[in-house]
């Protein structure tokens, strides 16, 4: 049985675990602590379809199934209307909640069939499909940076805060980051995917940083930096060699 360094160096040490954790610790803080914000101004429900894209990538990250890449694919979509408040918050927040909730599901389903169900019979567009899609999902969650601040902080967005342009800033280098460990081969692939995690989580602590005034914040924080200490860990930590 492998200790837990190892496992978590394996498996969790990469950009998708703050993926998860930042559409999952985002989406929680508006759903639960800050929905009254949202209720006074409803202009802040991009949040719900931004943070379930996060979310939605994420898992499809860990899934590694063409229906779950779909489905991803689909929700980081709904960022542009989101942000551009083309289409009633409402709408994009429940579509992303039920993009999410198919992932799950998938995901529930994949431990039953060992086949990637629903796949098309080509195998070439399966190929093609499963490498581009996540690169395509990358792509999109940086619309969120170039939105802010290409269209609406030129154009006078209520959001002018600090924590908003710093995190949409470490965006930028975060999906850069991910499509690198995404087109990099075994080899090269494990520096990278450290980076990610290390930047993903990074940009996570200087955020809820930023937000320290509110004690909402203080759990989220604690719990993020267990994870970053539990990942540094794991690198520190030798691999036990097994005895001749």
């Amino acid at each position: 049985m492998r200790k837990w360094p190892e496992l978590f160096r394996e498996k969790y040490l990469n950009g998708g675990t703050a993926l998860v954790l930042m559409g999952a610790q985002w989406l929680y803080l508006w759903a639960v602590p800050w929905y009254q914000s949202y209720v006074n101004n409803p202009h802040w429900g991009h949040n719900y379809a931004e943070a379930l894209a996060f979310l939605s990538i994420g898992l499809a990250y860990f899934n590694r199934r063409l229906v779950s890449y779909i489905l991803a694919f689909v929700a980081t979509l709904l960022i542009i209307p989101a942000s551009l408040e083309l289409l009633p918050h409402s709408v994009t927040a429940i579509a992303g909640a039920v993009l999410v909730t198919l992932i799950i599901i998938d995901m529930s389903v994949e431990r039953k069939h060992s086949q990637d169900w629903g796949q098309p019979a080509n195998q070439r567009l399966t190929f093609w499909l499963k490498k581009h899609l996540p690169r395509f999902s990358y792509i999109m969650l940086a619309h969120m940076a170039l939105l802010y601040f290409f269209v609406r902080l030129p154009a006078g967005t209520y959001e002018t805060d600090l924590v908003t342009k710093v995190f949409d800033g470490m965006t930028f280098p975060f999906v850069i980051m991910l499509l690198l460990e995404d087109m990099s081969g075994i080899a090269r692939g494990s520096l990278v995917k450290v980076l990610g995690f290390f930047w993903g989580m990074a940009a996570i602590i200087v955020s809820l940083g930023l937000l320290s005034n509110q004690p909402e914040t203080w759990p989220h924080m604690a719990f993020t930096l267990a994870v970053t200490i539990f990942g540094v860990i794991s690198l520190l930590v030798k691999r036990k060699q097994p005895a001749e």
